[in-house]
Parts: C-alpha cells; sequence; structure tokens
C-alpha cells in the first residue's frame, strides 16, 4: 500500500496477524533488510515494513526530522493504536525520536545497533561512517563508488550469512540512489526534542538487540539506553555484527518473538508496561 506522508508517500507492506511489529531499516536500506524477520515471525505477528522516505521506492524527499511524524501516519493508515517498534542502526535512532515523541503509539521498543541523538563517543577511523565523502562522490554521480564503499564497511559485516543474503544486501544497495546525501548529509537533521535527556523518562518495555562483533561505538550507545532506561535489557548475540538480523536470523527472530509476547501478556499495549 502507499500512505502519503507530508510532500509525498511512502511505500508499505503489512503481512500476517497477530500483534502489531513495525520495523524501521537503517541507512541507506529499504524494506526488504527485514525479509528474514518476515518469513519468520509472519506467523505471530502482524508485520509492518517500509521504505522510508528518499529510499527504496518510496516518493517522498528524504528528511529525517519528518519521520516521526511519517510512523504516526503509517499507523493511522493501519488503524493501529500501538505497535511493538523495531528500528536498526539508523531506524534505532528514529525509534528513540518516536517513543520519546508519541510514546502511547508503541508497545514495546527493540532496538538494533542504535545510535542516540546527543550522545558522542569516539569512533576509530575505520568505524567511522564517511559520510562527507560519500556526498562528494554522490554529488560528482559516483555512486557505485559510494556503493562498493558501505558494502565494505565494518558494519555491513555478514557472519555466516548464506548465498541469498549476501544476494539481498547487494540488491538493496543497487536500489539506492543516494538522494540524502545530495542536501543534509544523513545523521545530522537536528531534533526539537532532546532525546537523551527525555529517554530517561521513557516507561516503555525496551529490547537492545546487540552483535558481539558490534563496533566499539554502537556497543557504548548500546550501554547508555541501557543506564538511562529502567525497562530495558540487552541480547548479546555471538556470531553477528550490526547485521545482526541478517546473520543469526533465527536467534534474532527468537529474541524478538518472545520479547513482544511478554510484553503483549503484561498487557502493555498503553506504554506503561515494566520488565522484571
Amino acid at each position: 500500500m502507499w500512505v502519503e506522508v507530508e510532500g509525498g508517500r511512502l511505500y508499505v507492506e503489512s503481512t500476517g496477524g497477530g500483534s502489531p511489529l513495525l520495523m524501521v531499516h537503517g541507512w541507506p536500506l529499504d524494506h526488504r533488510i527485514f525479509e528474514p524477520q518476515v518469513r519468520g515471525l509472519a506467523k505471530l505477528h502482524q508485520l509492518i515494513t517500509f521504505d522510508r522516505r528518499g529510499f527504496g521506492v518510496s516518493q517522498a524527499a528524504p528528511d529525517l526530522g519528518l519521520e516521526v511524524d511519517d510512523i504516526g501516519r503509517i499507523t493511522d493508515a493501519l488503524s493501529l493504536e500501538s505497535v511493538h517498534l523495531l528500528g536498526m542502526s539508523q531506524g534505532a535512532r528514529i525509534a528513540l525520536r518516536v517513543a520519546v515523541s508519541l510514546p502511547h503509539i508503541v508497545r514495546s521498543l527493540l532496538l538494533q545497533g542504535p545510535a542516540i541523538d546527543g550522545f558522542e563517543v569516539d569512533e576509530v577511523d575505520d568505524e567511522r561512517i564517511p559520510l562527507g565523502e560519500y556526498a562528494r562522490l554522490a554529488r560528482g554521480g559516483r555512486m557505485d563508488a559510494v556503493r562498493r564503499h558501505w558494502l565494505s564497511h565494518p558494519m555491513m559485516v555478514l557472519d555466516g550469512a548464506s548465498d541469498h543474503t549476501y544476494r539481498l544486501l547487494e540488491e538493496i544497495m543497487k536500489a539506492y540512489k543516494g538522494t540524502d546525501l545530495l542536501g543534509n548529509p544523513a545523521g545530522k537533521t537536528p531534533f526539537e526534542i532532546d532525546v537523551l535527556d527525555a529517554v530517561r523518562d521513557l516507561r516503555v518495555p525496551c529490547l537492545l538487540l546487540t552483535g558481539a562483533h558490534e563496533t566499539g561505538a554502537r556497543r557504548a550507545h548500546a550501554k547508555k539506553l541501557l543506564d538511562l532506561i529502567a525497562d530495558c535489557r540487552e541480547v548479546v548475540m555471538a556470531e553477528s555484527g550490526h547485521l545482526s538480523n541478517l546473520s543469526e536470523p533465527e536467534t534474532y527472530n527468537r529474541q524478538v518473538a518472545g520479547f513482544c509476547a511478554m510484553v503483549d501478556a503484561r498487557g502493555s499495549g498503553s506504554g506503561t508496561g515494566a520488565l522484571d
């Protein structure tokens, strides 16, 4: 389906039935990155995936500042009062923004490789995302170079994944047009709420999905969330890096399903559930 948003429309897929789980992809991917979750969880959940503005086939200009409203538009279009909200990478940054802006629609929060607005940590050189260089290449029409470099970045390492998964990631990257790089580089748009401060007051159950080989910076962000959010726990997947949903899909899916089932059993649809 298509959902109308400010400045265009977003491509949205809804699959399966049960407790709704809305998944937000990272940069510079699209909804297909959650293919293993759609295959594995559709018997348990209504799974909602979508192409964020500026990515995939969605027809709205990239703007991180509008993506909280976009998710609200999607839940309204599907008549969903609340959802389990799963975000990966930059999608986790957006999910945190939604949780502090629209807590009434967040049944639980699941974050894979998150980054928190306002929290800065030192990064080793080979783990930094060189957005300035990517923007320069995109402006020069060298998107193939951007795609090649990003696929070789430590955050894109697939530990033990199938050939099908490698091909899936390559196909997603082929579709990336880099329009977000031509304006304000991804991740640099300011947000009106101090997320780092606001997460201290979150009462939404939270699960962190962390690969054991995740980058040092993203592990530091996860640790900060563990310190700040009262109802938060972390699962570390031994054979994964940043893309744990692809590297260890069965383990990942089992953890997601178990966590959501626990939250649903506690009747936390209003965002007031607590974890033991």
